[in-house]
């Protein structure tokens, strides 16, 4: 799906995410929100890794996340990659 991706980036508060993100999450107490870019294409992609304490909300941005209209959340060590299939399914966790 071309080029790699984005080098990677320590986000500590809010932030919206672009095509080809690879993030690392990393605040100690106060929880924040990543959120998916918005009007995505088919094989977009986002990387998320939290290695902090406070809880992240992976804010969905009004597409689906796995065919949910829900955010999602990661903990301390979680980590996702999504990847945009449709307006159905939305951004598919692998």
């Amino acid at each position: 799906l071309g080029g790699a991706y984005n080098d990677w980036a320590v986000k500590t508060t809010t932030y919206t995410a672009v095509n080809k993100d690879q993030l690392i999450a990393n605040h100690a107490s106060t929880a924040f929100t990543i959120t998916l870019p918005s009007s995505p294409s088919a094989g977009n992609t986002v990387i998320i890794k939290n290695i902090g304490d406070a809880l992240v909300t992976v804010g969905r941005n009004s597409s689906n996340i796995n065919s949910l209209a829900e955010d999602g959340e990661l903990t301390k060590n979680a980590f996702v990659q999504l990847v945009y299939i449709d307006g159905t399914i939305g951004w598919k966790e692998l």
